[in-house]
């Protein structure tokens, strides 16, 4: 793909703008409408390359629409999780090493991680390493 007449420090600071080198759908149309904006009048985008990019675009949304359902189903499925938890004897790595055995008696979301309360404890559910009932 080739822009003409745009500098190499446009499609520079798109990629720089998320932090990382990954782009993301804002970045993709900038680009896009850049290309569109500089292109040779004489020799213009061909009708399949534009449809495409546009397809990538769609791709591209639709991947970050799967991403953020796929975290809502991990939340949910965390919280029942911690649900079914309730009431039961679980023992749990502490951050010394060390293996605590107590009763879950609750379930907070904290920071978006779901934990459940052991004593005065709150445990990630990926620290517990044993569950009795």
């Amino acid at each position: 793909m080739q822009v003409y007449g745009a500098s190499s420090s446009n499609s520079t600071a798109a990629t720089k703008s998320t932090g990382n080198s990954a782009l993301g759908k804002d970045e993709f149309l900038k680009i896009l409408l850049t290309q569109l904006q500089y292109q040779d009048p004489m020799s213009p985008m061909q009708d399949k390359d534009f449809i495409a990019q546009m397809a990538q675009f769609s791709a591209l949304e639709q991947m970050t629409n799967m991403a953020a359902g796929f975290e809502k189903l991990q939340k949910v499925n965390s919280l029942g999780a911690a649900f079914n938890l309730l009431g039961t004897t679980v023992t749990y790595r502490n951050s010394d090493g060390n293996d605590v055995t107590g009763t879950v008696t609750g379930a907070e979301m904290k920071d978006g991680v779901m934990k459940v309360k052991v004593g005065e404890a709150f445990v990630d559910l990926l620290d517990i390493v044993k569950v009795t009932k």
